[in-house]
């Protein structure tokens, strides 16, 4: 079921929609939200059945991790939000910042050609400047985790010399990558498509081959990284991620931190990049 919270559909869905077990059991279009996470939580207290997607052509309030900022323009990008109810088993709620990387980066080049590559933990690259980025919440009940929110956002249409000045340097577009503006509705359909089979994938089979899928286009594997923690940086080398979904830091005297998705890295400019093998894309069982 579509369903539009506005006189008019901001977003025109294409028809029909690829065929899913889950994902997209109900689309609520808006054109304003303060961000769309927040209207997904909205919509689970009201009552919204497991696989709801709310998508938005804007927001007054869009958000990242660690509280920052999502710029969020009108008209022109792709933000939404996925309602999955729990429980959860762990290695679900593990992959699910994985899933949706993976999801959004096979969309992508689905509709656009295009094969962006994934940054720890949350973002999507192409050519060394972010076009994507993802926030996973989650809100427990009964002693359990209940509700699980995946926002997704991805640049598409929007131009960089559109971009707020601190921005220009860093981020990108799939129409400034491709030189041509992108059906957003075939992305968003693509993205649910893919979301939704991985989603099945998960719940069925753990996370661990999902998590080696990811690391294959991952540019913080292999790389020297700087972590803040709350102890003060750590530095080392990003050498695998485990089966759990930890992020295995290698340090210059051969000790290792382990890292969970909420550490944000900072790749190191001059830092060392060494061959990618077996060991730096997923450790396995």
């Amino acid at each position: 079921m579509i369903q539009s919270n506005e006189s008019e559909a901001p977003f025109k869905m294409p028809a029909p929609l690829p065929a899913m077990r889950r994902i997209g059991s109900r689309i609520e279009l808006h054109s304003l939200v303060d961000s769309t996470n927040g209207s997904a939580f909205d919509a689970a207290a009201a009552g919204a059945p497991d696989g709801t997607v709310i998508v938005a052509e804007a927001q007054r309030a869009g958000r990242g991790r660690l509280g920052r900022r999502w710029h969020s323009p009108t008209g022109c990008n792709l933000y939404l939000s996925i309602l999955l109810r729990g429980p959860f088993p762990r290695p679900v709620l593990t992959g699910l910042p994985f899933l949706a990387a993976v999801a959004a980066r096979d969309a992508v080049g689905d509709v656009a050609g295009l094969i962006p590559r994934v940054k720890w933990p949350n973002d999507l690259f192409i050519n060394d400047r972010k076009v994507g980025g993802i926030l996973v919440e989650a809100r427990s009940g009964g002693g359990e985790t209940a509700l699980a929110v995946v926002g997704i956002g991805v640049n598409v249409n929007w131009p960089n010399r559109a971009m707020p000045d601190e921005l220009r340097a860093t981020a990108t577009s799939l129409e400034s990558e491709l030189g041509r503006p992108l059906d957003r509705p075939a992305l968003l359909a693509a993205l649910m498509g893919r979301f939704d089979r991985g989603y099945g994938r998960l719940r069925d089979e753990g996370a661990a081959w999902l998590i080696e899928e990811w690391s294959r286009s991952c540019l913080t594997l292999g790389r020297m990284v700087t972590v803040e923690t709350a102890s003060g940086p750590l530095t080392g080398l990003a050498e695998a991620v485990e089966p759990g979904g930890h992020l295995l830091l290698r340090h210059a005297d051969g000790s290792t931190s382990r890292l969970s998705v909420d550490a944000t890295t900072r790749l190191r400019p001059s830092g060392t990049q060494v061959p990618m093998t077996g060991a730096t894309h997923a450790l396995r069982d």
